[in-house]
């Protein structure tokens, strides 16, 4: 035994004695997120997603999936502790007004500009706006998820004359349901309305600011009142079904619905499946603009990063066009700079990226975030408008009466929590409909 043990202790004299003089073990770098929480999205990142990094960096990259309330009392305890274990972290857009008024971030402005200057790196400009809080830039955009409308090919012959689809209007819309109508005898146009379906986001993020500039503030107004007008006149041309719809993918390659607007995640199947059959079109535009409903995902510095510089080569890395490219084909979130678009490969991904890209670069754009600030009340937010929605379209009651009984209940709900209007609302505090 005697014997083993002095074997042993040379043994391990002489590796250390053989090791490079000034080796050290390779920078570890932490990233922290509230996204990419399933298993399986959590093997694609360290595996597929983090390896090319690694790999010219030298650098290990610990990926530290964590849900919102426990991500953010983190941030907000290191931060008043003054010292971080966290160097680099990915969340929603609305996490950061929280972490911005804890000063758990710090202002990531230069960053953005080294690499806003690339010529390979074009952010899309509604995207950075959404980070600029409390007078700083909190983070980086790294992904977003948004609503396309998709349309069957055969139904472009039916699109209105002279126009041009990817420039699209709401009275476009509205022609382009009436045409296949009067051509077919039948209402191809689909809304995902039912309970499980996200038709909500289209009231609340689409045409609300498309007719009023505003999700909330406008929401009894003249113009609102003119919105909903259409949307009964819309819906006539709507298929009938769309009460039973949650996923939109299914009654299109059934064939029963030839034009849907949907979530691209929940579009994204029949694409897939079937890329040559149908065309990703940009929302429609209003006489405020063309609003479209942005999902956006940053990337943030904490106040107390242990390794700042290496969470800013991180940053650069996640923002290449293919490393863009290789978040989309793997998790379906979709690119935030522009020169994605010409990277993504042909296929059903590439129809919709360029869609995606389409909309949110549109000269008309207008960015809608989701509601922040409700609290607990966050889930009265879409049923009111869904409400909303069916005593108006569906019950044909007075629209004014119904919107000025609906704004008391809405501005109640803002009162109580002193939540900010959402964009493209200024961020005024109490939100209130006028």
């Amino acid at each position: 035994m005697k014997l083993w043990r002095i074997a042993t202790l040379l043994a391990v004299t002489i590796l250390a004695a053989s090791a490079p003089l000034g080796s050290a073990p390779a920078v570890e770098i932490t990233w922290s997120s509230t996204q990419l929480n399933p298993v399986n999205e959590q093997e694609w990142a360290r595996n597929t997603m983090l390896r090319p990094f690694e790999e010219e960096s030298s650098m290990r990259v610990r990926f530290v999936s964590d849900l919102a309330g426990p991500f953010i009392d983190r941030l907000v305890a290191e931060a008043r502790a003054g010292r971080g274990s966290v160097d680099i972290i990915g969340t929603l857009h609305g996490d950061y007004p929280l972490l911005v008024a804890e000063g758990a971030v710090q202002d990531v402005a230069a960053i953005l500009r080294q690499l806003d200057g690339r010529p390979d790196r074009t952010f899309v400009p509604d995207l950075v706006r959404a980070g600029q809080i409390g007078g700083m830039q909190s983070f980086v955009p790294w992904m977003q998820a948004t609503y396309l409308i998709a349309a069957h090919k055969q139904a472009m012959r039916y699109f209105p004359a002279g126009r041009d689809p990817m420039r699209m209007t709401y009275d476009d819309l509205l022609q382009w349901g009436e045409n296949i109508r009067s051509a077919t005898g039948q209402r191809r146009i689909g809304f995902p309305a039912s309970p499980t379906g996200l038709y909500g986001r289209f009231l609340h993020g689409y045409a609300y600011p498309s007719f009023t500039g505003s999700q909330v503030k406008k929401f009894k107004s003249p113009e609102a009142v003119s919105m909903w007008r259409y949307l009964r006149r819309l819906w006539g041309v709507s298929h009938p079904s769309s009460f039973t719809y949650g996923f939109m993918n299914e009654p299109l390659l059934r064939g029963e619905v030839w034009v849907a607007w949907d979530h691209v995640a929940r579009l994204l199947p029949a694409f897939r499946e079937r890329p040559d059959d149908f065309v990703a079109l940009p929302s429609p535009a209003g006489p405020r603009g063309r609003s479209f409903l942005s999902v956006i995902v940053g990337l943030g510095i904490p106040k107390n990063s242990p390794n700042p510089e290496a969470a800013a080569r991180l940053i650069e890395y996640l923002t290449r066009p293919r490393t863009q490219v290789l978040t989309l084909q793997g998790v379906g979130f979709f690119p935030v700079v522009r020169e994605a678009a010409g990277v993504v490969p042909t296929g059903g991904l590439k129809v919709m990226a360029e869609g995606v890209t389409a909309q949110a670069t549109a000269t008309d754009a207008r960015t809608a975030l989701l509601p922040i600030g409700l609290g607990a009340r966050t889930g009265e937010f879409v049923p009111l408008y869904l409400e909303t929605f069916t005593l108006i379209a569906i019950q044909g009651r007075n629209i004014e009466q119904v919107l000025n009984d609906q704004a008391r209940k809405l501005e109640e709900m803002y009162r109580t929590t002193n939540a900010p209007c959402p964009p493209p609302d200024s961020a005024e505090r109490p939100c209130r409909p006028d």
